[in-house]
């Protein structure tokens, strides 16, 4: 199997924030006291108040940020807020947990389409990056939320849920590799976590240091990961 096949960019596959706005409804609640996804329609307030709490958000953590300091900030006030999103809380989820179920299908798309599971593992890099680029203080929200301290309540536990459908996601690629002879069977737990560690690192890169997550990174972190950094020609080491 060759490795070289460039993978084109993933452009609106899994709900930008636009979209993500476009379901919720105004004034009604269902698990954990967040607004439901059938009511309300998307509108410029809505948007910009979307963005201004991710950006303070991340900024403060969501625990920290009260209602009070979100609508001062988008210059609109607290009914109008309460309007489109119920809560401090249904804002936190037309901000990621919207946006996350659709990066979730957007993943296990990857693996019911099939293929080649190289070019899998490349799609699965720059599913995750594209999620970052569409909406970078969303991602930086969430990274806050995901590591930050403990106790965030019901929002950090639906994140975490998603986390275990997106590691399963990584698991599903990884096995795919292992089919085609290019990971070892019993290598394929420590070849997930590795590839999701290189995603993080990549993700973080970008939103702490401004790292350029460019259209070629999926390509080139999936290369060096299963090739290796070695100079061509060069004695590899051997394990135990």
């Amino acid at each position: 199997m060759k490795f070289g096949a460039r993978v084109p960019q993933c452009h609106g596959q899994f709900g930008k924030l636009d979209r993500a706005l476009s379901g919720f409804g105004a004034r009604r609640t269902g698990p954990m006291g967040l607004v439901s996804s059938d009511r309300i329609e998307a509108s410029a307030v809505a948007r910009h108040l979307a963005r201004v709490a991710a950006r303070e958000f991340a900024a403060r953590g969501y625990d920290a940020t009260s209602v009070r300091a979100i609508v001062e900030a988008a210059g609109v006030t607290k009914p109008t807020l309460y309007y489109h999103f119920g809560s401090k809380e249904g804002l936190a989820r037309a901000l990621l947990t919207v946006p996350m179920s659709g990066l979730v299908e957007a993943l296990r798309a990857i693996v019911d389409a099939g293929g080649d599971p190289v070019v899998m593992l490349e799609r699965t890099f720059e599913a995750h990056f594209a999620f970052c680029r569409e909406e970078p203080d969303r991602a930086r929200f969430f990274f806050a939320l995901a590591f930050g301290p403990l106790g965030s309540g019901a929002l950090a536990d639906e994140l975490f849920r998603f986390g275990d459908a997106i590691d399963a996601q990584m698991l599903d690629v990884v096995r795919g590799l292992s089919a085609a002879g290019i990971v070892a069977d019993d290598r394929v737990a420590d070849c997930a976590r590795a590839c999701s560690g290189l995603i993080r690192m990549a993700i973080m890169d970008y939103l702490l240091k401004g790292v350029n997550l460019d259209a070629d990174l999926a390509h080139r972190l999936t290369g060096d990961l299963l090739w290796g950094f070695a100079v061509p020609g060069r004695a590899r080491i051997q394990g135990p």
